[in-house]
């Protein structure tokens, strides 16, 4: 019998395994001498106490059964549902073909090649060292590659970032999946922590060895190679025009990540469905790392147990949500670049955070109806204005526009700046003139709430960058509910950040997981 004990609470300065010893044997009773095994199943800070209690649920095996009602905190265990899929019958005359390598991509290539159908991964960027080595040739240079970038490449924006593995997304595959990144070499703490972080550093290498499990298993990853449009007969797919020709196709899932501005307008001449969609635009706020430990933590701050705090901050302003974003830290800021002359900016830690500094996004969600979007070239005009204002403010070279926070928040010009994690450096310039009143605006009316949630946030020394402009997608590639294809062309599945149904890891994983079931189901495993 599985049990899952909630709601165990220890004191961060405690000895955590003799105390959850202790707790478990005082819930069973005269049960713990029936343990056969035990593993923690979820753990999370409340910094609300002082002192500072980590929280754990904790499965337990007994080779006897109970009444449930009479233990504390007790339920059954829920089961791992393993990503297991019974294949359908229709056939196909080519492999189905994977667009884009993040971590839609990849998750849905995994599934394909896993149950024999030899799909083939096309990505417009590199692997992970020829983008590391893209970044430091653009870092040098100045000059970004506008195919292999932090954005495009093998493990997609992603792979640059804290690497966060938190969902909101209910799925019975959701632990499967973890437990796929840590075989690829993930630390074992992501499949019970409760804000689950891999870094960077760790990132890049899980990718790699997901890509050589989706080969060891049948499939195909061909990297520097775009898909610039599509070819139809009849309403079905019937191939790809790619940078290395033609790619005839029946089934395709298209996972293009949230920047694929040429890509979409191919789409859109190809007469393929797009619609503009709410998405987020607005700053990215550091502040020193050791001001917001001792904020959250208190004394505790620095314990080992606990690591860099963190902290999620949201508000309505006239009906606007504005939020934190992509919050890293211990992390940097560092620009997110593919289109030469614009300049956009996101957060990346690694897995030991140990960076000074905390980095967020704090953005705001624009409406189409507010900012304008009525189709694809007025999405990505408002879109691309913006980082083009502020690539000019910083000088041309990717310099950062940058203000005190609370100066920004005053409307007052920045003396001096304090010291920042940007190493491409920073321009003081004014944050309300460069974004757009309906961007500033409600960023500044927040700011005085997070500060009343988060006192001090305010500190003389946090520092706002701008702009923080690839949160999420500006587009929706159409598709049906039931099938996942697109209302345009049968055989064509749009899923992910790029296609504007997920936002982040582990959703936009998910749903390519769920686009790739889809086609198990309906067709017979390529022979």
């Amino acid at each position: 019998m599985l049990l899952r004990l909630h709601g165990i609470e220890v004191r961060y300065d405690r000895d955590q395994e003799q105390s959850l010893t202790r707790e478990v044997q005082r819930r069973l009773g005269p049960l713990a001498s029936r343990v056969t095994a035990r593993h923690i199943a979820r753990r999370s800070v409340d910094a609300r106490k002082r002192p500072v209690h980590l929280v754990y649920a904790v499965d337990v095996a007994l080779d006897a059964s109970c009444d449930i009602a009479e233990i504390r905190g007790a339920v059954p265990a829920p089961e791992k549902v393993a990503m297991r899929v019974p294949t359908g019958t229709v056939p196909l005359a080519a492999p189905p073909v994977v667009v884009g390598g993040g971590p839609a991509g990849l998750f849905a290539a995994l599934l394909l090649a896993e149950h024999g159908y030899r799909p083939i991964l096309l990505e417009r960027g590199g692997d992970t060292a020829e983008r590391i080595q893209a970044l430091r040739t653009f870092a040098s240079t100045r000059t970004p590659d506008p195919e292999n970038n932090a954005l495009f490449g093998l493990g997609g924006a992603g792979t640059f970032s804290d690497g966060k593995l938190s969902t909101g997304v209910n799925h019975p595959w959701l632990k499967s999946l973890l437990d796929v990144l840590i075989e690829c070499g993930a630390p074992s703490h992501i499949a019970y922590d409760a804000k689950p972080h891999v870094g960077t550093d760790v990132l890049r290498d899980v990718v790699t060895t997901l890509v050589s499990k989706i080969e060891a298993a049948g499939g195909t990853v061909r990297t520097r190679v775009r898909m610039d449009g599509i070819r139809r007969k009849e309403g079905h797919l019937a191939g790809l025009d790619t940078s290395a020709g033609f790619v005839t196709c029946e089934v395709a899932i298209f996972a293009l990540g949230h920047s694929a501005r040429d890509t979409w307008r191919a789409l859109a001449s190809n007469e393929i469905a797009i619609e503009p969609k709410p998405f987020q635009i607005g700053i990215r706020a550091e502040h020193p790392q050791k001001w917001l430990d001792r904020r959250r933590y208190g004394t505790a701050a620095g314990h080992p147990l606990l690591g860099a705090a963190d902290y999620k901050l949201a508000a309505k302003i006239d009906g606007t949500p504005v939020f934190s974003f992509c919050m890293c830290p211990g992390g940097e800021t560092m620009p997110t670049v593919n289109e030469p002359g614009y300049l956009a900016i996101n957060g990346m830690s690694e897995s030991r955070r140990a960076s000074p500094f905390s980095s967020s996004g704090l953005v705001v969600t624009l409406f189409p109806e507010t900012y304008g979007g009525r189709d694809l070239a007025s999405c990505l005009a408002f879109q691309r204005s913006v980082e083009k204002i502020c690539f000019e403010a910083g000088g041309g070279d990717y310099t950062a526009p940058a203000q005190r926070l609370l100066d920004f928040y005053n409307g007052v010009p920045s003396d001096a700046l304090p010291e920042i994690s940007y190493r491409l450096g920073v321009q003081r310039a004014d944050l309300s003139a460069l974004l757009p009143d309906i961007i500033a605006g409600p960023l500044r009316k927040a700011l005085e709430k997070f500060d009343r949630t988060l006192p001090g946030y305010l500190h003389a020394d946090a520092v706002a960058l701008a702009p923080e402009s690839r949160a999420s997608s500006p587009l929706r590639i159409v598709r049906d509910t039931g099938t996942l294809e697109s209302v345009s062309a049968h055989g064509l599945y749009p899923v992910g950040e790029g296609a504007g149904y997920a936002g982040g890891i582990m959703s936009s994983a998910l749903d390519g997981l769920n686009a790739a079931k889809r086609i198990i189901e309906t067709y017979a495993a390529f022979d």
